[in-house]
């Protein structure tokens, strides 16, 4: 469906990202993942032909994009608001890609698919009503109906939740993929949050620095990172010597490395001074979050049963030979 290949782009010679080539099959779901400043939205608006591309290629279909102006490509980008016209209705907010221009339908043809899309985002009963009385997530169904008016080959996703409240976002990605799924749309989903990319995306490309550092299925992403950038923004765990330790196999102890004998024990590899960060309750158990200055990095290790430790608190991390000795 789409090839990218050694992609780059700069502004006034200062890089935004460099060299990046990836592939999306059709009704596959592409998470892009990476901090902020990474050069994700700019490879989207790339990719829909709202900013020039320095170098390199974009296929789709086999077909190059890169020279076709962005009201040609069959590409449609959502963006991080809603982005609906206030004096329009629900309805008429979604018919309005085909209301004019090339798209241009009947009233009866656009009208008849503005129901049905409303009906596929439970939105049917409210299509007279108005963008300011409707909830963030109503006003982002809103703008996917929309979106999906046009028929897009490839639609693009800049951050579609950033503006929720946390509830709602869980709610609504959850919501977003069984229905891509099912209607076979075929996606990037772009966001910086670790566990939104890997719940929505089929694949996963990290980004850091305007590079693509790691692509592949999420779970072989998480469970084996390939470097440093990847394990601290993907995985839970610590990357050292060019190896990633998960924090399955990690445990803590009180006390500084000094205090504690449990290093000494057979199963024991590796031991690490840390301190903790905060504390943190999910899935029925007591996590922490713990910074290692001595590699510079920071995960979360599940802790021991009826241990509880202070923000602050200096502690021992021990890296154990397999999770089964925990």
């Amino acid at each position: 469906m789409l090839e990218v290949t050694k992609l780059s782009k700069s502004f006034h010679e200062t890089p935004v990202f460099k060299d990046i080539s990836f592939t999306v099959s059709e009704g596959e779901l592409v998470s892009l993942v990476g901090p902020s400043g990474c050069g994700k939205t700019t490879l989207l608006r790339c990719l829909a032909g709202l900013a020039e591309a320095s170098s390199g290629d974009m296929l789709l279909e086999q077909q190059s994009i890169k020279n076709i102006k962005a009201n040609k490509r069959p590409i449609v980008l959502m963006f991080q608001q809603a982005l609906l016209f206030p004096h329009l209705t629900v309805k008429q907010n979604v018919t309005y890609g085909l209301t004019y221009g090339a798209q241009k339908v009947s009233k009866q043809k656009r009208n008849a698919l503005a129901d049905e899309l409303l009906q596929k985002v439970e939105l049917i009963d409210l299509k007279d009503r108005y963008p300011n009385e409707l909830s963030g997530g109503q006003q982002q169904r809103v703008a996917l109906a929309r979106a999906l008016a046009l028929k897009p080959k490839l639609l693009l996703l800049d951050e579609p939740f950033s503006s929720l409240d946390p509830s709602l976002r869980t709610q609504l990605r959850i919501w977003l993929r069984q229905f891509l799924k099912a209607e076979g749309v075929t996606a990037i989903f772009v966001t910086h949050d670790k566990e939104e990319a890997v719940m929505m995306g089929d694949k996963l490309l990290v980004m850091k620095d305007g590079e693509l550092k790691q692509q592949g299925v999420p779970e072989d992403v998480y469970r084996e990172p390939n470097n440093e950038h990847v394990a601290g923004m993907i995985s839970d765990g610590i990357y050292r010597n060019e190896t990633f330790i998960s924090a399955a196999r990690l445990s803590l102890q009180k006390g500084n490395i000094a205090d504690n004998t449990k290093a000494t024990t057979a199963t024991v590899l590796e031991h690490y001074e840390a301190a903790i960060d905060y504390q943190i309750l999910a899935y029925g158990y007591t996590f922490y979050r713990v910074t290692l200055p001595s590699l510079n990095q920071s995960t979360v290790i599940r802790a021991p049963k009826h241990t509880r430790f202070d923000e602050g608190e200096h502690v021992t991390v021990f890296v154990h030979e397999s999770e089964e000795q925990l």
